[in-house]
């Protein structure tokens, strides 16, 4: 799908709004609207036609997180997108799988060089990798990891992570899909046919393994849990280095190779330097949705970038990242 023009006057003004949302004029903590010109990258990605909704979120260390949503979280029945909306966020999930397996770990419950047979007997090959293997896998390696966390805590993986983890984060609204499960305002997802811009075909909800590509979430819930995760509030910042060291290979992101320097893999997450800077991030690619989650330790900014849409926020990816970043 190709992406969505964007003119250079746009990112000039974008990012002089941020510099402007940023400067010492706002007060410690009080809450900031998103500058109008990434409000206008969003919204124009709807009114394209490459999305049917959008949710946007957007932090910096001193204030609190703003966030936007727009388009139609539901297409038949006309339900608008809103700030509650809930994303499918795919491999984003594999995040706060590694942070639980991080946190049994910190508590002595497992070690990350633990062969696999321990807790998976039976598993093919299980005697020939370790937990930390697992971490710098596939969404396989991570549904894996998922029933290591319920062997060892004797939990639903869903349980735990949302009372360990989540909520202490203050993701409240965030749950991990079920076929049985009612879940107030979630966005349906969809494709476009043969990349025709405005016509939208249903997804329908695919394979779901909560561990790996489960989880549902929104701009606003994603923007605290970076927040919680980096601030060392979850895991010891030890752990959290750990967490994020480069410890392998990793292919490079089509979407963002054109920029991109030093690509590695972490922990549930990759990292490299966009546009010469530091950056930790996520993609996840579901049946409909398409997730961005993004942290820039030296400017301690988080941007998240939901779609419900396949390739949705992708269009408009490239564009705010310069924005924000102001290149």
């Amino acid at each position: 799908m190709p992406m969505l023009p964007t003119s250079r006057s746009l990112l000039h003004r974008t990012a002089s709004v941020i510099g402007w949302w940023a400067s010492s004029d706002w007060q410690a903590g009080e809450p900031a609207p998103l500058p109008p010109t990434l409000e206008a990258l969003a919204e124009t990605a709807v009114a394209g036609g490459y999305s049917a909704a959008i949710g946007l979120g957007f932090s910096l260390p001193i204030k609190s997180p703003s966030t936007l949503a727009c388009g139609q979280a539901n297409l038949e029945t006309s339900t608008p997108a809103d700030e509650d909306s809930l994303f499918r966020i795919g491999a984003c999930t594999r995040q706060m799988t590694a942070a639980a397996i991080l946190l049994l770990a910190e508590q002595s419950r497992l070690r990350l060089a633990d062969r696999l047979d321990a807790f998976v007997p039976g598993e093919a090959g299980a005697d020939q990798f370790t937990i930390g293997d697992l971490l710098l896998g596939d969404n396989e390696a991570y549904t894996l990891l998922g029933h290591i966390v319920e062997r060892v805590t004797g939990q639903i993986f869903a349980d735990f992570v949302t009372d360990t983890l989540l909520l202490p984060a203050g993701m409240t609204a965030s749950r991990f899909a079920h076929p049985s499960l009612i879940m107030p305002h979630r966005a349906a997802g969809y494709r476009l046919a043969a990349e025709r811009v405005h016509d939208f075909r249903h997804a329908g909800p695919g394979h779901v393994t909560p561990a790996a590509d489960g989880l549902y979430a929104s701009a606003g819930d994603l923007l605290l849990w970076n927040r919680a995760l980096y601030s060392g509030r979850m895991l010891a910042r030890d752990t959290i280095e750990l967490m994020v060291g480069a410890h392998a290979e990793a292919s490079p992101c089509p979407i963002l190779s054109p920029f991109l320097d030093r690509h590695r893999r972490g922990f549930g997450i990759e990292l490299g330097r966009l546009f010469g800077r530091r950056a930790f991030w996520q993609r996840g690619q579901a049946p409909g949705f398409d997730a961005w989650l993004f942290h820039f330790p030296d400017d301690r900014a988080d941007l998240v970038l939901l779609a419900n849409t396949e390739q949705g926020a992708t269009t408009v990816l490239e564009p705010i990242l310069r924005a924000i970043l102001r290149v």
